[in-house]
């Protein structure tokens, strides 16, 4: 949320700006398009975020899932990127026998595919209770073993982690959703959370022609993933722009897809 002074969280605790973090990483819209945005924004058009406390924040993310947010309905894709897909079938993003972890991961819609392409075990995050429901429904749904892929409770910047435990990261909608004064925090939170040598797979989203100073979500560039992250002992290995077939349907364009190795 760094693009726009009016949601920059100058006068709250760090811990809330952290759970304000987390709880915004989900009101993006993935499908992207003015229809589905309203039904996001009818939860937070009539109040600055900087204006929420924590609970209040919580109590308006968790009510949207509660009242029984179904699959292809506002932010829910109903599915996985088809860029990141492609990048598991092609091992260009191998999780064979990783452990991998998706913070943000919504319904677990990516806690499936890495899952079906051989992640040892997979650890999708969420604040809202009944998101958590939702998402361990779906994936008790589909056959996942919840030794193997699960969705659990937790804060991603939480400080009192200090032993890496993951062997891959993946960010999608997540980097876009904070308040660009909060991404120094986002990758020295990753750089607690990936083992040395391990890996984080970050789909860019959005890359705007014209960058807007409104969100969620807040217009990106690689650059500004960069930035952060080589800052805190990431290395850039691969970055390409995502061909539009492979994107979901008005985010073609937009898209880049990049891989960082967490150096020893």
């Amino acid at each position: 949320s760094k693009y726009t002074t009016a949601l920059i969280i100058m006068h709250v605790s760090k811990a809330i700006q952290r759970r304000l973090q987390v709880h915004s990483s989900h009101i993006i819209d993935n499908n992207y398009s003015s229809s589905r945005k309203r039904s996001t924004n009818l939860m937070f058009s009539n109040a600055n975020i900087k204006d929420l406390n924590r609970d209040e924040y919580h109590s308006r993310w968790e009510g949207m899932w509660n009242k029984g947010l179904n699959p292809g309905q506002g932010f829910d894709a109903a599915k996985a990127s088809g860029a990141f897909k492609s990048a598991l079938e092609t091992r260009l993003v191998d999780v064979k026998d990783k452990k991998c972890f998706v913070p943000g991961c919504g319904r677990g819609y990516d806690v499936f595919e890495l899952v079906q392409h051989g992640a040892l075990s997979v650890t999708g995050l969420e604040i809202a209770p009944s998101a958590i429901t939702a998402a361990n429904d779906y994936l008790q749904q589909s056959g996942v073993d919840p030794y193997r892929g699960k969705v659990i409770e937790g804060d991603f910047f939480d400080s009192t982690v200090t032993t890496p435990e993951y062997d891959v990261g993946y960010d999608y909608t997540f980097f876009c959703a904070l308040h660009p004064s909060m991404r120094e925090d986002w990758a020295k939170a990753w750089a607690r959370h990936i083992k040395p040598d391990g890996e984080l797979v970050t789909l860019i989203f959005p890359v705007e022609a014209e960058p807007r100073d409104s969100g969620p979500p807040f217009c990106v560039h690689p650059d500004a993933y960069s930035a952060v992250l080589t800052a805190n002992g990431f290395l850039n290995t691969y970055l390409e722009k995502i061909p539009d077939e492979k994107s979901h349907a008005g985010r073609e364009g937009k898209e880049w897809f990049a891989k960082w190795k967490r150096l020893s």
